[in-house]
């Protein structure tokens, strides 16, 4: 357990929310774990009520602890305004003193920071959501993003979009259209069968078209003809945005690394790698370094030394 003086890290997402306690002085840390919090759904309020509610329960944990600066990676907090209203509201719920430095910072801050480990180079989020980020060459705060448009309008490359082009190939193929191993494997790990499954199973208000995307990925990975054109689709669209901000940063550190759930998957990976080879050839495919969760630590220690990291 973290002991002395330390700092919390939050990384909030479509999926869940995770803290990490860490102590100055080394140790283990603690990390606790809470509801998905996304500020367009939610509000601000009830998003800072769910970081809270994690904070409070770490320092229950921890009653000897000192703690100097929270750092929280939220999806949807892309705003100057968003992000001020909820670093006040988690002071006023954690009933937190004014020595607590409190920052907060939209999610993929945390991606980039823990992906590349502070350096400069390009990040794909590939996650339920997607995007691009660029972190420039020495600046810690110079941060530029495309893409993260939500599932209405973009995320291209996303789990979400795999699997909604994942559930129509399977409806193509009912309708005698190209026939794909994704009519098995939804009939195995979905119990849909035909036409009327496929309908009721898509329009429930508990259907995640994100779920879908590991069967395409499996099936991709195992030569299905319909499933590899989906990701190879997807992923160049993906690979689209990252030559727009290429265009923007030309002298970007040639190198990029990808995160989120279907950085995973190999075929996934290998075929980001194809589109930037004609994008961006001199650039170097790297394994992320951390997590978005310790990226929000790190950014949370940089507090401390007074270098800042609101985006």
């Amino acid at each position: 357990m973290p002991s002395g003086s330390c700092v919390f890290g939050l990384d909030a997402g479509a999926t869940q929310t995770r803290l990490c306690a860490r102590s100055l002085a080394g140790g283990p840390d603690l990390k606790v774990f809470g509801n998905a919090a996304n500020v367009f759904r939610l509000g601000e309020l009830q998003t800072a009520e769910i970081l809270s509610y994690l904070i409070k329960r770490a320092l229950e944990q921890l009653p000897e602890v000192d703690l100097l600066a929270i750092h929280a990676g939220v999806a949807g907090a892309g705003a100057p305004s968003t992000q001020k209203a909820l670093a006040e509201h988690i002071r006023s719920l954690i009933d937190g003193k004014d020595s607590v430095q409190i920052s907060v910072s939209h999610d993929g801050i945390n991606a980039i920071e823990g992906a590349l480990g502070g350096e400069a180079g390009l990040l794909f989020i590939a996650g339920t959501g997607s995007g691009v980020m660029a972190r420039a060459q020495t600046n810690h705060t110079q941060i530029d993003h495309v893409g993260g448009w939500g599932y209405l309008i973009g995320d291209e490359g996303s789990g979400y979009s795999i699997g909604r082009r994942g559930m129509a190939a399977v409806g193509h193929a009912f309708d005698g259209g190209p026939t794909t191993t994704l009519t098995n494997l939804v009939r195995d790990h979905l119990s849909i069968h035909d036409r009327y499954s496929l309908l009721k199973s898509i329009t429930s208000p508990d259907w995640k078209f994100q779920h879908v995307a590991p069967l395409v990925l499996q099936a991709s990975s195992d030569a299905d003809a319909v499933a590899c054109a989906i990701v190879e689709d997807e992923t160049a669209l993906l690979a689209r945005q990252a030559e727009w901000l290429l265009k923007k940063h030309p002298n970007l550190n040639p190198r990029f690394t990808i995160t989120g759930g279907l950085s995973n998957h190999e075929f996934y990976v290998a075929s980001i790698c194809s589109a930037m080879r004609g994008i961006w050839p001199a650039a170097e495919y790297t394994s992320p370094k951390g997590t978005p969760l310790e990226g929000a630590v790190q950014i949370a220690m940089r507090q401390i030394t007074g270098s800042g990291a609101r985006q």
